[in-house]
């Protein structure tokens, strides 16, 4: 199998707005995601805390999406900073990768 080129987008935001961004993500075509919680740190807006609450925002989520277009890739960081990061804590980057099995991914082009 030949790698093939693709974006990995990350989005790390309040558990309060999980649902929210995953009905973005489904609109905007993404149909394949990961989730995970518990998620913790530090920021200029303070600590971010994992499952216990212990943070100013209490629990907090990441969401990873693989898409095959870098458009795609930048309307998504762009929809969602303009969605929700005006108001909510949060964080969304993307970066370069390499996928060998694009055919899992076939409705995240």
């Amino acid at each position: 199998m030949t790698p093939k080129n693709a974006k990995l987008v990350v989005i790390i935001a309040e558990a309060t707005i999980e649902e929210q961004i995953i009905t973005l993500l489904k609109t905007l075509g993404i149909t394949g995601y990961v989730v995970h919680h518990g998620i913790s740190g530090h920021g200029d807006r303070g600590v971010w805390a994992g499952f216990d609450g212990g943070g100013i925002f209490g629990d907090n989520f990441r969401i990873e999406t693989i898409v095959l277009d870098e458009q795609q890739a930048n309307t998504i960081m762009a929809k969602v900073c303009s969605n929700f990061f005006q108001q909510y804590s949060g964080l969304v980057y993307t970066t370069d990768i390499k996928i060998v099995c694009n055919d899992l991914i076939p409705n995240n082009k």
